[in-house]
């Protein structure tokens, strides 16, 4: 396995020698404990817990403050603006979904809400904590700590077991195997995918896949999930399920939830839905009771950008 292609996976931005290598013995370590959930009876007993421990789960009031988020970048001889002044508050246990036509910025803007880009201008707040003043280093373990992501496409390590790939990350952020491979069995139990601990990506229907990306994505308890797309690769009864396994995750731990979407049904489900057209908010809508701090107003030099 190249440790480039883990590193992509779980959000660790990998440049140096010595870091592949800390990566590729990390995810050594954890083809070598496979099996390990076969005889693990802690594992198993600790599966029955998980339900009862939303009080775990990391919950701050203001999650993420985005604010006047501009984004560049050249496409041969042009320049591009994907995200032009955008800005968006959530707090915690609050589910909001950006919708809007392809190429609108959707992706790019939870890119940059979720610590993966940096903007070219305006400003970031994870937990309170402004995300320009961490250098890469730093920006890595919050984001491993603090987010969570779930792909359309899954992104499953192909050579790695169920157990493996909700382990890895936690294994990434330093917890022993025994606890890594507990964490990720209790997730297995939650999200119901418990009986393909040891089965490999290839052999999960698409639903399966999307489940076991789902606990990897949260067994770390962030607090804040970013989905993009997560229903995008499923059928409609697959993607109902992904949907209702989001929110519950939201609604127990807290969990901001941030996720872009083109389907109208699973925008309907989210607390406020977001609609962006050429990487701008053009429209915000909350429902009745919805609990975030919404869309912040743009400044005037928002306006005068194409």
């Amino acid at each position: 396995m190249q440790a480039a292609q883990v590193a992509a996976i779980v959000g660790v931005r990998v440049r140096s020698r010595p870091a592949q290598r800390a990566v590729s013995a990390v995810s050594g370590r954890a083809v070598r404990l496979r099996g390990g959930l076969r005889t693990s009876s802690p594992a198993q007993r600790a599966v029955s817990a998980v339900s009862g421990r939303a009080s775990s789960c990391i919950v701050k009031r203001m999650v993420l403050d985005a604010i006047a988020l501009r984004k560049r970048y050249r496409r041969g001889d042009a320049e591009v603006t994907a995200v032009a002044g955008v800005s968006l508050a959530l707090e915690a246990g609050t589910f909001a979904a950006v919708v809007g036509p392809s190429g609108c910025g959707k992706s790019t803007l939870l890119h940059l809400c979720g610590g993966m880009d940096r903007p070219t201008a305006g400003e970031v707040r994870l937990g309170g904590r402004p995300l320009a003043a961490l250098d890469d280093d730093a920006l890595t373990r919050l984001r491993r700590e603090q987010v969570g992501f779930v792909f359309q496409f899954f992104n499953l390590l192909p050579t790695l077991t169920v157990a493996e790939n909700v382990a890895l990350p936690l294994l990434l952020a330093g917890r022993s195997p025994s606890a890594a491979l507990a964490r990720a069995g209790e997730w297995a139990e939650r999200v119901g995918v418990s009986h393909r601990l040891d089965h490999a990506p290839a052999q999960l229907s698409g639903g399966e896949a999307q489940r076991v990306a789902v606990a990897r994505a949260v067994a770390h308890d962030p607090i804040l999930l970013v989905a993009d797309e997560p229903t995008g690769n499923l059928d409609s009864g697959n993607g109902a399920r992904i949907l209702d396994l989001l929110r519950e995750v939201n609604r127990r731990c807290g969990t901001a939830l941030l996720l872009a979407t083109h389907d109208a049904a699973v925008a309907a489900a989210a607390d406020r839905t977001v609609e962006m057209r050429d990487g701008r908010i053009v429209r915000s809508a909350s429902r009745a009771g919805a609990g975030d701090a919404g869309p912040r107003p743009e400044p005037a030099a928002a306006g005068s950008e194409p």
